[in-house]
């Protein structure tokens, strides 16, 4: 072997860097880290109580009357010419009779057969038919 060869008798290269500096280094960035929580820890802790008793309490929200609560799902049809039929019922009745559709605003409905005789009695009502709307002016190509 030659006499520059540098692994001849310690295993290693001699020319590396001290591991003495290099784990002061590490000890450094460690109780750095350790020092920095001890003071970030308990200030986060501070901020945050401070924050939380100057929130405005929350609001409440009232619950509805749970006595009945509504169905989350569709009924199933067990006998679909019944339903069909009371569906149909409950038309022809609503369709028979007078109520209204807004009281508020004075809007009332009437059985269709009244309704269809005093339209024959008196006619459809007229209404004005819109005037023209002018040409655009330019005239297009």
């Amino acid at each position: 072997m030659s006499k520059h060869d540098v692994h001849e008798d310690g295993g290693y290269e001699k020319t590396d860097a001290a591991a003495g500096p290099t784990y002061r280094a590490g000890l450094i960035i460690l109780g750095t880290m350790f020092l920095t929580a001890l003071v970030v820890v308990p200030m986060y802790r501070f901020l945050g109580r401070r924050e939380a008793a100057e929130q405005k309490p929350a609001a409440s929200v009232l619950k509805p009357d749970a006595s009945a609560p509504a169905a989350a799902f569709p009924k199933l049809v067990t006998a679909e010419p019944a339903v069909l039929a009371e569906f149909r019922a409950q038309e022809d009745a609503f369709l028979a009779s007078y109520g209204w559709v807004e009281k508020d605003r004075g809007i009332a409905r009437m059985p269709i057969e009244a309704a269809m005789k005093i339209v024959a009695e008196r006619g459809l009502p007229e209404f004005p038919a819109p005037e023209p709307t002018p040409a655009p002016a330019g005239g297009g190509q």
